[in-house]
């Protein structure tokens, strides 16, 4: 069923949590595709119909959108959902669901909790899909050839507030979903609305999706200070390599060229390597300019760049386990979810290049 233009530990049950008239709906649109394949509802129906329904703004459709993985995503897929939706009876609503899509059912009070909502809506559905499908073959190969991550979609899914049709939107809060006027707005709708939307949609952004933060939908002042604190450290690690580049430039034509070594230092960033593998290198790097008469001013403003650094990918780790309520993100796994987000940026080059890009 999947189309494109490529050939948390279970805890103890949670109580089902109410469904929006948009799952509802989204549910029988999956039963309505197995039906026309005569089988049961896989997994692989129920992420179709959550990802590629763009007949109303759901919850679901705002995350694919901000994720830019609409891209990869074809006419014929979009059409499929269509008539199936159009095709919805007595018949295709008593289809039965297979293990997997049943397990990922169970699953929409779990991802509810997560993203602090009451109601279970159509971006729970996606999560759900995407954590079964770690089983599922079909799945996996769709996934990874976007790129799209539990993570990526979890924080997205909690930003993404603004413009939700009415019947995906949470139980018991109606008019204006964002409205700074409203005094009984719920907790996950504190803050103020962006005037628009504005999602990854070009391949520097797509490269880069899980690493970009927001405190913007955020009760608690704790994370808009993190993000604060986070600015100032990275103004500063940016004068830092501005002022050791220069000071190395110096070194290498005054005192020895041996000086450039520490431009090494300054490219192991934590992006490429963990925090480790970075310090070992500053230590061998120190070493070094002893046995080679590098001068020390260059060491030490390298060392504080090294200190610069460090503290900054803390702080964005903060930040990241802030945005998807995950207090065990490592870096390791950041960095793995960095390498998702580079495949997905080459697909959308590929497909730019070969004039087989969807339009927005």
């Amino acid at each position: 069923m999947i189309h494109t233009t490529e050939g948390e530990s279970a805890g103890a049950a949670l109580p089902a949590a109410p469904r929006t008239p948009a799952l509802r709906r989204c549910i029988e649109v999956a039963q309505a595709l197995a039906y026309d394949e005569g089988g049961p509802v896989e997994l692989i129906h129920l992420f179709t119909s959550a990802a590629y329904d763009s007949t109303s703004a759901t919850r679901s459709w705002l995350v694919v959108r901000a994720t830019g993985a609409h891209h990869f995503i074809t006419d014929e897929a979009y059409r499929a959902v269509a008539d199936a939706a159009a095709a919805r009876d007595a018949r295709t609503r008593n289809l039965p669901f297979a293990p997997a899509a049943a397990g990922a059912l169970s699953r929409l009070a779990y991802w509810t909790t997560r993203t602090g909502d009451e109601t279970a809506d159509t971006a729970h559905l996606l999560l759900a899909c995407l954590e079964a499908g770690a089983d599922d073959k079909e799945m996996r190969k769709f996934v990874r050839s976007i790129g799209l991550t539990e993570r990526v979609v979890l924080s997205h899914a909690m930003m993404v507030r603004q413009g939700i049709v009415a019947d995906d939107r949470q139980a018991g809060h109606r008019g204006p979903i964002l409205s700074r006027r409203r005094s009984d707005r719920p907790v996950p709708y504190h803050f103020e609305a962006p005037h628009r939307a504005v999602g990854p949609l070009k391949g520097r952004n797509i490269s880069m999706r899980s690493q970009m933060s927001s405190a913007t939908h955020v009760a608690s002042p704790v994370q808009s200070h993190l993000l604060r604190l986070h600015v100032r450290v990275l103004g500063g690690e940016q004068l830092s390599i501005f002022v050791v580049l220069f000071t190395l430039i110096w070194a290498s034509l005054t005192v020895t060229s041996w000086s450039a070594l520490w431009l090494i230092g300054l490219l192991a960033r934590r992006h490429n390597t963990s925090a480790a593998v970075r310090m070992g290198i500053d230590v061998a790097l120190v070493i070094v300019s002893v046995l080679l008469g590098i001068p020390w001013p260059l060491v030490g403003l390298a060392l504080v760049y090294r200190a610069l650094d460090l503290l900054e990918g803390r702080l964005a780790l903060l930040e990241i386990r802030g945005d998807v309520g995950d207090p065990s993100v490592t870096e390791s796994g950041v960095r793995s979810d960095l390498r998702a987000d580079r495949s997905a940026a080459h697909f959308y080059r590929t497909l730019k290049m070969t004039r087989r890009l969807r339009p927005e």
